[in-house]
């Protein structure tokens, strides 16, 4: 009975987590955390293998692949505990800060070796050369790359490690076949949460781009400005030629909205331009394209319109009533 009970809240836990990841991780870069748990089950599988074969090759080797070996000789000396404890395993910090065994544990999901920290390192000054520069700085940048070291180790502690130690448990007890079962509960589940963002009219972005959007835009209000006027012409000239590539409800997309977003890259980076909307409407005068940068939270929406004489406004009187609202829905 208590097997069965266990075995249901694993599955429970496979058939809704894995969605929720990758929900999360389209908007967190999580792949190292991924690629790390990723490693380690391979280590957890094949380490006496990896072990032998490591001991006949370079020390170099032996450094890259300590990591998978670390996992697999830490749970054959420590069997994981109870399903519970990992689902509430960020609950219960004061315990697995403090003691030993515990806290190697948790050094093996979050802790970092001489290599992956300078590749941390590496990768995060890579992701500010690329995207932050000239017009943000280290301070613009920082608190982003807080955020998603946090969600980041969230995601690690409230999701990996119970499909990690849920793996080891039932590749110790030689249940091949219950382990088969919730695997493929998790590939459904991640499957279909990829086909829900599939559907999606427009593509999740990410914190990180919300963040420099709003960042970029605040810090250079006239450059900013003027690519979004430049967005709003390339569009009204390619809108004539495909009045097609008009949704019903207004939506702007295909090569208007490619001609839109390539306007804005001389001063936002392609990811930030793509996260853009354009919207075709008409208020009592004249037909009006919108470009549009949708809110979240207590955040205004970054816009612009231009009219069909090539006018442009930033008066929320001159849209339609509830237009902010409709726009926000199409982006959803």
């Amino acid at each position: 009975m208590k097997a069965s009970l266990d075995f249901l809240l694993r599955l429970a836990f496979f058939a809704t987590v894995p969605f929720v990841l990758v929900l999360v991780a389209a908007l967190f870069p999580v792949t190292g955390a991924l690629a790390q748990v990723a490693v380690g089950l391979v280590g957890i599988f094949t380490g006496e293998a990896v072990r032998r074969w490591a001991s006949r090759r370079h020390k170099l080797v032996n450094l890259v692949v300590s990591s998978q070996l670390e996992y697999e000789a830490f749970y054959r000396e420590h069997p994981p505990r109870p399903f519970l404890y990992y689902v509430f395993y960020p609950l219960l910090a004061p315990y697995w800060l403090f003691q030993p065994e515990a806290r190697r544990e948790f050094l093996l999901f979050k802790g970092y070796t001489l290599a992956s920290f300078g590749f941390l390192l590496l990768s995060l000054v890579a992701q500010y050369l690329m995207s932050f520069p000239p017009e943000l700085g280290w301070r613009a940048f920082l608190p982003i790359a807080a955020g998603t070291f946090a969600i980041e180790t969230a995601v690690v502690l409230m999701f990996l490690m119970p499909i990690v130690t849920t793996v080891v448990h039932y590749h110790r007890s030689r249940q091949p076949r219950l382990l088969g079962v919730l695997l493929l509960v998790g590939i459904v589940s991640s499957s279909l949460a990829i086909a829900r963002l599939e559907r999606r009219r427009d593509p999740v972005v990410s914190y990180a781009t919300r963040s420099r959007v709003r960042e970029r835009t605040a810090a250079k209000p006239k450059p900013a400005e003027a690519a979004q006027v430049a967005a709003l012409h390339a569009a009204w000239k390619a809108l004539p030629k495909d009045k097609q590539d008009v949704d019903h409800d207004g939506k702007v997309e295909a090569d208007v909205l490619d001609a839109a977003h390539e306007a804005l890259m001389p001063f936002y980076r392609n990811d930030e331009a793509n996260a853009f909307d354009l919207w075709y409407t008409r208020n009592a005068k004249t037909w009006l394209v919108v470009l549009y940068f949708e809110a979240r939270g207590k955040n205004d929406p970054i816009w612009l319109a231009m009219s069909s004489a090539g006018a442009v406004t930033h008066d929320a009187k001159q849209l339609p009533k509830g237009a902010f609202k409709a726009m926000y829905r199409l982006t959803q």
